[in-house]
């Protein structure tokens, strides 16, 4: 039983195998035509079933009828011993009754005194045994013109004899045989017609999944262009729909990949010549300050080495001194600038005010600040080194271009966001110049901006100043931990 039931699902298992591989079209037309002809077979066997009962019962009626008709009209006959009207009487009833293929008469004794045959009087007939006589009875028999039912009447109360009649199911075979092929034909007509129609429906059920399919290996190569022709509105329809949502959503996410990618990429860009234009300026500082005060200090020391008297000697010292002072001052302003070491010991106010005082000092600019909501309190650490920058670079911008005699800083913070003003009364600019002329430090602003999701604008005209504002969103404005050691 066990070795049976596993070869059984096994063979099931193959049989499934390749159903799952035949196309789907293919399946619902045969799973039509399929039903089409088990229903139609089933029923042309129930009919066919039917129909042999129902034949068999109105012929074995018919021919205990007819044979109980000419058993009534056979008694005068046989009283008169009219054998020849007897047989008359029975060859007449054989023709006019197209369902009664013969008759004749028993004496007694068991001997044929009439019949309807013809060509002579079968004898195997004679071997057909019925029930006890004188009862009336039929019964089938198999000839070599198919079944007929043979019908048995006592004559005279069996005192005339007896009288059988067969009754051919020839007609009643054929009508049946009539209606199976009707049946089957009808059979075969819907099989038709139903593979017909299911090959349409799967046509226009298979046409836009083949076109999904085909347009779901274009999304496979990122071109999300594709978008599938919605014909109707039902199931397959809104799956059209929402494949094209999808593929709008996708283009559309491709798109602002690219455009962060490309924007990543310009970015990068301006950092890296951001990188080069301070390493640059550094470099010319170094040139022309740090070497010039280095040689400045070499020609004091060979100064100070011919020196012939104390006088001279203690002049040149001092200016060696004043020198050496005012190379660690600059040294020390360049780190400043570089790193401020007060943003990272007493946060983004103090170093932004510490940057102006030095600012206000060493270009000799009025510069007015209003710092506010930043009391005792760190801000994330990248949100404090971008706030910073932002204002060193609005400061720098003042010097390079604006020659400005007043500067305004006002920084604030509202809940979990800050907003800051840096203007001047500089000779301001043409703000819709600014893609021609790439001003680095506008751009580096507004990225910096932005990356921290906030925005950065610029208002200007000439004669009339410069306005930069900004806002800078913030999520955890207390939290320590955000901060870099």
């Amino acid at each position: 039983m066990t070795e049976w039931w596993n070869n059984l699902k096994a063979w099931l298992s193959i049989f499934w195998a390749h159903a799952d591989a035949v196309p789907i079209r293919i399946k619902i037309m045969g799973m039509v035509a399929g039903t089409a002809f088990l229903v139609g077979g089933w029923s042309i066997f129930q009919v066919n079933e039917v129909m042999k009962q129902e034949a068999e019962r109105q012929c074995h009626d018919m021919s205990i009828a007819l044979a109980s008709e000419l058993a009534v009209r056979a008694q005068e006959y046989v009283l008169l011993n009219d054998l020849l009207g007897l047989t008359q009487l029975l060859k007449n009833a054989v023709k006019n009754l197209p369902d009664l293929r013969y008759a004749f008469v028993l004496d007694n004794h068991g001997e044929v005194i009439a019949h309807s045959f013809e060509g002579g009087f079968p004898l195997d007939l004679l071997k057909v045994e019925h029930g006890i006589s004188p009862a009336v009875e039929s019964l089938a028999i198999k000839t070599n013109e198919g079944q007929v039912w043979d019908a048995v009447i006592p004559i005279l109360k069996g005192e005339g004899g007896l009288l059988r009649a067969g009754v051919s199911e020839r007609r009643s075979e054929t009508a049946r045989l009539s209606l199976l092929n009707a049946l089957m034909l009808t059979t075969i007509v819907v099989a038709g017609l139903g593979i017909l129609f299911s090959g349409l429906l799967t046509w226009l059920l298979t046409r836009p999944l083949k076109e999904l399919v085909n347009f779901t290996r274009m999304l496979k190569t990122r071109d999300f262009s594709a978008r599938v022709t919605r014909i109707t509105d039902d199931e397959i329809g809104q799956l059209a729909a929402a494949f094209n949502e999808m593929a709008a959503q996708l283009e559309m996410a491709e798109r602002v990949r690219q455009d962060a990618d490309a924007m990543r990429s310009g970015f990068l860009q301006k950092v890296i010549l951001a990188q080069e234009e301070e390493r640059k300026r550094i470099a010319c500082e170094l040139h022309d300050q740090t070497a010039q005060s280095l040689a400045f200090l070499m020609l004091e020391l060979r100064i100070l080495e011919q020196a012939q008297d104390q006088a001279a000697i203690n002049a040149s010292i001092g200016r060696l001194r004043q020198a050496l002072t005012q190379e660690l001052n600059s040294i020390r302003n360049m780190a400043m600038e570089l790193r401020p070491l007060v943003l990272d010991d007493m946060g983004v106010s103090a170093a932004i005010e510490s940057y102006v005082r030095r600012f206000e000092e060493g270009y000799g600019m009025k510069i007015d600040l209003y710092l506010d909501g930043f009391d005792g309190i760190h801000l994330p650490f990248y949100v404090e080194i971008a706030l910073y920058r932002i204002v060193q670079e609005a400061m720098l911008n003042v010097v390079r271009h604006a020659a400005a005699s007043n500067v305004t800083v006002i920084i604030e913070r509202i809940e979990n966001e800050i907003r800051g003003v840096v203007e001047d009364n500089g000779r301001g600019f043409d703000v819709s110049s600014l893609a021609a002329t790439h001003r680095f430090g506008i751009y580096g602003m507004k990225e910096r901006a932005q990356l921290l999701g906030g925005s950065l604008s610029v208002e200007s005209e000439p004669g009339q100043g410069t306005m930069v504002s900004f806002v800078i969103p913030i999520r955890q404005v207390f939290a320590e931990d955000a901060r870099l050691p």
